[in-house]
């Protein structure tokens, strides 16, 4: 296990992904950019990377890792080879979701323009940023980051103002070409604020407060594994080994733990001394685990799973 820290001053690391190939670390910065760590030493700063995006809250890699999509107000597409950056032509002011197709073609970006009520979804290619091929409207809320079960298609974790002015919130799988809706799932129990996919396509987590809610990414449910945090603290990160076999959630409580995603069983569970514990992911050869801070600080280790 070692202690890395962001080299960006009060940075809580509310999100972390390694590249593609393993060789680095990530980490939003909000003002000052990107965090990196180019190589996993303890005590190691991370680089900070400045980027044309104003504000860095989400990341999205390109499948070969050569582009990291980066922002939020803003979305810019940057080089990590020539440390370049090329800002979409998205409104500023716009609240922004995004993710990229798993064979590379396609960005689809949802934003909730400033003063407006709905999603206003984009469809990119991935080589020419000036304006979308796609755009489609929507009167519901975007909550998470888009998931992709295949090229073709992609999920969103969507929320409805209903007319008594309670919220509903669905599993919504759309068209990557068209942006069309194809499926549009049941009602969920509760008003999640986080969805991610596991590596085999079949299944989401959807993180709610203390408890954790596996779903069918497709189809109805019958029986869902659910998952309580012990006491009342908020689980904050969730994120599926590339194997599936363990679904990993960071808490407030400062704890890492490891679940069984068939059953909902804990596994394993990790105390850093780092802070409350924000965010986690997995390398994509499934042999390291990060976590990271509200003091921005990030913990990683083997994942032994």
């Amino acid at each position: 296990m070692l202690v890395m820290k962001a080299g960006a001053a009060k940075v809580r690391l509310d999100e972390l992904t390694f590249s593609p190939d393993g060789t680095g670390l990530f980490a939003p910065a909000l003002s000052a950019g990107l965090c990196h760590w180019p190589a996993y030493k303890a005590g190691a700063n991370s680089d900070v990377l400045v980027l044309p995006a104003k504000v860095v809250k989400r990341l999205a890699f390109t499948p070969d890792g050569r582009t990291l999509y980066a922002g939020s107000d803003q979305l810019c597409a940057f080089d990590l080879g020539s440390r370049t950056g090329t800002v979409a032509a998205i409104p500023k002011w716009a609240a922004l979701w995004f993710g990229v197709s798993p064979d590379g073609r396609r960005l689809v970006v949802a934003e909730t323009p400033q003063g407006a009520e709905g999603t206003r979804l984009t469809l990119w290619a991935t080589d020419a940023l000036d304006a979308p091929v796609r755009e489609v409207t929507s009167t519901s809320l975007v909550y998470s980051a888009l998931q992709f079960p295949a090229s073709d298609r992609f999920l969103l974790l969507e929320g409805t103002l209903l007319p008594d002015r309670r919220w509903e919130y669905r599993r919504v799988t759309r068209s990557a070409e068209t942006g069309e809706v194809l499926e549009r799932s049941d009602p969920l129990p509760d008003d999640p604020d986080q969805m991610v996919l596991s590596p085999d396509g079949l299944t989401v987590a959807c993180r709610t407060r203390n408890v954790l809610r596996i779903y069918p990414s497709s189809g109805g449910w019958g029986t869902v594994p659910k998952v309580a945090n012990d006491g009342k603290q908020h689980f904050t990160g969730v994120a599926y080994h590339p194997s599936g076999r363990v679904l990993a959630a960071t808490s407030n409580d400062k704890t890492v733990k490891f679940y069984d995603p068939a059953s909902g069983q804990l596994s394993r569970s990790f105390t850093w001394d780092i802070g409350r514990m924000r965010s986690v992911c997995f390398s994509p050869d499934g042999l390291l685990a990060a976590a990271g801070s509200d003091t921005g600080k990030v913990v990683v280790w083997d994942a032994d799973v």
